[in-house]
């Protein structure tokens, strides 16, 4: 399958990316339960997350979409600038069919290069506990594990199901 990568002030299919958004909640939802979390509505957060499309674009933010060559939304990852000098990594998720391709790693590194051009001195992430693959990428690019940060976008009550991470830009 071949995709490209790109980030965008505006969403060219709205609907398209609050159905990637429900898929991505319906999947954290599940692992959150499965460790003991609260039963979460990935419908609600979805329309939660569209109606705070603000955050997500310039000027301080960034809508990182993956497309594949026919045209469908494939992926996608968020840079929400939390401080001046600081950026908060999320949602970042790649269905299934483009699993396998490197394109979590794209999505990845992009963002961070991002932040760099954005002035950023210092990213945070959050997961949720147990998450292995997020965490391995997180661990593999230094990030290093924190408390809660006061900015995170989860409030304090998704503390016990989440870890925190803060990773220094060059």
């Amino acid at each position: 399958m071949s995709f490209r990568l790109e980030f965008v002030d505006t969403l060219p299919d709205i609907r398209a990316f609050e159905a990637l958004m429900v898929e991505y909640y319906q999947v954290m939802a599940g692992k959150v339960a499965a460790i003991g979390g609260p039963v979460l509505s990935a419908q609600e957060i979805a329309a939660d997350t569209i109606a705070h499309l603000p955050e997500m674009t310039p000027p301080d933010g960034r809508l990182l979409l993956a497309i594949s060559d026919e045209g469908a939304l494939i992926g996608c990852g968020v840079i929400r600038r939390v401080r001046p000098d600081a950026a908060e990594l999320k949602r970042m998720y790649v269905r299934p069919e483009a699993q396998g391709l490197g394109l979590g790693r794209q999505l990845f590194e992009m963002r961070i290069n991002e932040a760099r051009r954005m002035g950023c001195t210092t990213l945070y992430a959050d997961t949720v506990k147990g998450n292995r693959a997020m965490l391995a990428m997180y661990e593999g690019y230094g990030f290093r594990y924190i408390p809660r940060y006061a900015e995170n976008a989860n409030g304090p009550k998704f503390e016990p199901w989440l870890v925190y991470l803060e990773y220094r830009l060059d």
